[in-house]
């Protein structure tokens, strides 16, 4: 196992994804010396060797742009690049392995549609964990808002939905744990092996951010949320 120190691209290197070659795939890789004007070394290292294997394995499983590398990838980031949350809401480190070292990832995954759009693939214009975040970033958040004790199967369960990550993991409530467990238990339905319809989806959700205005979720334990979700999605449904 080799360990590569990690490090983190600074604000200004946003501006290297003008480069719309780059975001193409038709210039592979930025030039070391161009990223290193932007660069900065962290306390943090990782084996990025293991991780590129890994993620080279999905590339070779999945065609392109399909979402179902998304668990698989979100499983190995997430054992890979052990930090805290603390240390993980620094959103340069995963900038930096976008475009450092796995821009062919982000490539495969992503479809190009527009400059403005591939743009936010590769960096973190928003949140540490919200639709504007970055490849990397996004994968790492929800496994860890998601893995319990080292068991990825409620990540794989929910990646199954976009619009369950979408709804969830695009707002404040998806950065607390216990409430995005309690949401991935009721809103997945064990016995049919999928998601409720994307309408109770949105409404249940909907209704429990009202709720939490309200009745605030944090310092509740995830069976107090599950008994709250719960009652939402039936209400939703009897209406």
């Amino acid at each position: 196992m080799t360990q590569t120190t990690l490090t983190r691209l600074k604000a200004d290197a946003k501006r290297l994804l003008d480069d719309e070659a780059f975001l193409r795939g038709d210039k592979e890789f930025f030039e070391d010396e161009r990223l290193g004007r932007y660069s900065q070394t962290t306390n943090f290292s990782a084996d990025i060797d293991a991780l590129e294997g890994r993620l080279r394995d999905i590339v070779d499983e999945y065609p392109q742009f399909e979402g179902g590398m998304d668990s698989e990838a979100a499983v190995a980031v997430h054992e890979e690049i052990d930090l805290s949350r603390s240390e993980a809401s620094d959103s340069g480190i995963w900038n930096d392995l976008a475009m450092r070292h796995f821009p062919w990832f982000v490539r495969h995954r992503w479809r190009y549609e527009s400059q403005t759009g591939m743009k936010k693939k590769f960096w973190t214009y928003g949140s540490a964990l919200d639709s504007a975040s970055s490849t990397f970033e996004r994968l790492w958040w929800i496994a860890e808002m998601t893995h319990e004790d080292g068991d990825y199967e409620n990540t794989k369960k929910a990646f199954e939905s976009r619009r369950f990550c979408f709804r969830v993991f695009d707002i404040q409530l998806g950065r607390y744990k216990p409430a995005a467990l309690a949401c991935l238990e009721v809103l997945y339905d064990e016995g049919k092996e999928s998601f409720a319809a994307n309408d109770v989806i949105d409404e249940t959700i909907q209704r429990l951010r009202r709720a939490g205005t309200t009745i605030p979720f944090e310092g509740r334990t995830k069976s107090e949320l599950v008994d709250i979700v719960q009652s939402i999605r039936e209400d939703v449904e009897s209406g």
